[in-house]
Parts: structure tokens; C-alpha cells; sequence
């Protein structure tokens, strides 16, 4: 059928006809799409809202849980501190302490100079470690946090393919120790 053949029987159709004919394509037009569209759209909705409903009851439950749940403070007793020039040994084992508390591994340390100043020995060391990116933070955090008298003045730190997803840091670092 071509299109001037069903043109032909629309105007042969009566009056009451040609408007049955109209509301029935209103009708597939607007039924068929709710059908197939709107419809599982709000069915998938409404399961979906459900589920956030559920998952916040859940979340609720699981930060009263953690809010109830008593908090540790996570304290060392030993306090880590910089010896006296005398004891130059127990210093490089205070610094080794704590790369091993944060898992580095040296590939060395060593003195680079010291300088005698009044009342007080600088000394500049060069570290050079094998660690990843987070073990290099923890290992300057506790650093800092317990060793008042080191500074850092240089940081590199490179990674290649032979040593990823570790890498390669050198520290250079000032400390200052009593003097006897």
C-alpha cells in the first residue's frame, strides 16, 4: 500500500469513523509509551529509593556504632631524643629507630660535615633510603615529631622501573647535638 491509497480509504471513512480512527493513534501514542517508558522508570524508582532509604539506616547504624565505640590513644613511652656529642652512635640509632618503626630501608647515612659552633656541634648528615612515597612521610612525621634538633633542608625522591613501586630518597638533614 502506498501512501495515495491509504489517503483515499481515510476520506472514504465517515465522519464517526475518521474520529475513531484519531483516537485510537492518540491513544497508542500516549499508551504505549507509558507503557514501555514512564513505567518502569517509576517501578525502578521507587526501588532504588528504597535501597538509599535502607543504606542510610545502615550508615546510621554503623556511626552509632563507631560513636560508641571507645577511642584509644596510641602513645609510645619512650621518648626518642638527640644525645649528646659523646654518644654520636646512640643518635644514628635513634634515627634508624625510627625509619624502622615506619619501614625504610637505608641504603646509607652519612655524616657530610660538622661545624662547632658555641655551645653547640652542627652536624650535616645525607640519608639515602629505599621506601615507598607514605613510608617517606611517616618516617619524616615521627621525625619531627620526636626529634626537635633535626632539620631537613633537601628532599629528592625519584622512582623508575627497577624499584616501583618504591623509590629512591635523599634526605640531607642538619642536626644539632650538646656539646660535652
Amino acid at each position: 500500500m502506498d501512501l495515495e491509497s491509504i489517503k483515499n480509504r481515510f476520506r472514504g471513512l465517515e465522519r464517526r469513523e475518521k474520529i475513531f480512527v484519531f483516537i485510537t493513534v492518540l491513544a497508542v501514542s500516549v499508551v504505549l509509551p507509558y507503557i514501555f517508558l514512564y513505567s518502569p522508570s517509576v517501578r525502578n524508582l521507587e526501588s532504588v529509593k528504597m535501597e538509599l532509604k535502607n543504606l542510610k539506616t545502615e550508615v546510621d547504624a554503623l556511626n552509632t556504632t563507631v560513636a560508641a565505640m571507645p577511642v584509644q590513644q596510641v602513645s609510645r613511652d619512650e621518648k626518642i631524643t638527640l644525645p649528646a656529642t659523646e654518644d654520636l652512635a646512640g643518635m644514628l640509632a635513634a634515627i634508624t629507630r625510627e625509619a624502622n618503626l615506619a619501614k625504610v630501608e637505608f641504603i646509607s647515612l652519612a655524616p657530610e660535615g660538622i661545624l662547632s659552633k658555641d655551645g653547640y656541634i652542627e652536624m650535616k648528615i645525607k640519608m639515602e633510603l629505599r621506601l615507598r612515597f607514605r613510608a617517606l612521610y611517616d618516617f619524616l612525621k615521627n621525625i619531627e615529631a620526636r626529634q626537635s634538633l633535626f632539620l631537613i633542608t633537601d628532599i629528592k625522591f625519584e622512582t623508575n622501573e627497577t624499584v616501583y613501586p618504591s623509590g629512591i630518597a635523599l634526605v640531607k638533614a642538619v642536626v644539632y647535638l650538646r656539646k660535652k
